[in-house]
């Protein structure tokens, strides 16, 4: 901030008889640095009259101003300052309407770089510093437990049993992005300028406006989507670069082998995949290995199949609401199979491991 001399001195002599001479300065009045009967001048002398007040309030602005131009170098405000110092000196004793008008001409050609320099300054800060950071989040879902989230672009997702969902609290200006780990059903907010894009590790899914079924367990070496409206693509990732391997239509299941990259796309019975985000468990032709992993996951326990002839049985059901005991029941009922159910233990930090099910194939029938 310019302070001391090189700010102002004002001449005026009012009817008053109040006299202000070079040693009195308004910058002095900004600044603090008069005293209580000065200041008492100074505001008599602005307040008898209205142009005394524009002189002032002008003036005030110009004070104010100095410390961002001289923040943006652009000025010289010390030799501009001096400058209209002489030129107050040159009309002090002229007419007061002259003067007005003088000193706002002078105002005026500070302020308008002023407004430019500031102008720049919220330019620069806005875009070197973004007001809302993005912050990227993620939901997760343990075994036995689904939810339900409604993303920044209105995009809902479900999230089955024992999955994970990473998004950013605001999408970029290009394309709409997540990372699924897991099970989820997505019924995308139609956006045909900014795609939707699944992150899935190798292999991801575009879509514009649609909603699909995807999972992604990370324990199971590939990957399934089953569309059931709209259209999508399968991509596969490496590096920066996306190649489309598929483009599939509504009732098509897409398998991804990660191992070989190889996909498969079949004409599927869309419920089965996704009745799950009402409660429903389905099975259509199911061997018991698919069974056993989907009651696992929706109950939170670990089943075990003792004899391998049962992996091989095949179930058709459909389940809402029952309990897990309820469901093993039926199975037993259903086929020669019998179960037990293995009590909790408790480990040495006082939890509990998860609840074991042993499967065997039952000899008496």
């Amino acid at each position: 901030m310019i302070q001391g001399k090189d700010f102002l001195p004002f001449l005026y002599k009012d009817k008053m008889k109040i006299e202000y001479d070079y040693d009195i300065l308004l910058d002095d009045y900004f600044s603090g640095k008069l005293n209580a009967d000065e200041r008492k001048r100074v505001e008599e002398w602005k307040n008898a009259s209205e142009e005394n007040l524009a002189v002032f309030s002008n003036a005030e602005k110009v004070w104010h101003a100095l410390d961002l131009l001289e923040e943006m170098k652009k000025y010289d405000a010390c030799k501009a300052l001096e400058k209209v110092n002489d030129k107050i000196g040159e009309i002090s004793h002229r007419n007061k309407k002259r003067f007005l008008f003088y000193w706002q001409r002078i105002a005026a050609v500070l302020l308008i770089p002023l407004l430019i320099a500031t102008l720049g300054i919220y330019f620069f800060r806005t875009t070197k510093t973004p007001t809302n950071p993005i912050v990227w989040q993620t939901i997760s879902t343990p075994n036995g437990v689904r939810s339900q989230i409604q993303l920044p672009d209105g995009t809902t997702v479900w999230l089955n049993s024992g999955s994970k969902l990473t998004y950013p609290s605001i999408f970029s200006a290009n394309e709409r992005t997540v990372q699924l780990a897991g099970e989820a059903y997505f019924e995308i907010a139609k956006n045909e300028q900014k795609p939707f894009y699944v992150d899935l590790g190798k292999v991801g899914i575009a879509v514009t406006g649609t909603t699909f079924n995807v999972a992604h367990y990370s324990d199971e070496k590939q990957t399934e989507v089953v569309l059931t409206s709209g259209k999508v693509k399968l991509v596969e990732q490496e590096g920066n670069k996306r190649l489309d391997i598929a483009e599939m239509k509504p009732g098509e299941k897409a398998v991804y082998e990660e191992s070989s990259r190889k996909i498969t796309l079949v004409q599927t019975d869309t419920e089965k995949y996704t009745s799950w985000i009402n409660g429903y468990l389905i099975f259509r032709d199911d061997v018991m290995t698919e069974v056993v992993k989907k009651l696992s996951r929706q109950f939170n326990v670990d089943i075990e199949i003792a004899d391998p002839e049962i992996a091989q049985y095949v179930y058709t059901a459909t389940f809402k609401d029952e309990t897990l005991e309820q469901i093993l029941f039926l199975l037993q009922k259903t086929s020669p199979i019998s179960y037990t159910i293995q009590p909790a233990k408790q480990l040495n930090n006082g939890s509990f491991e998860t609840q074991k099910i042993i499967l065997k194939k039952d000899k008496t029938r």
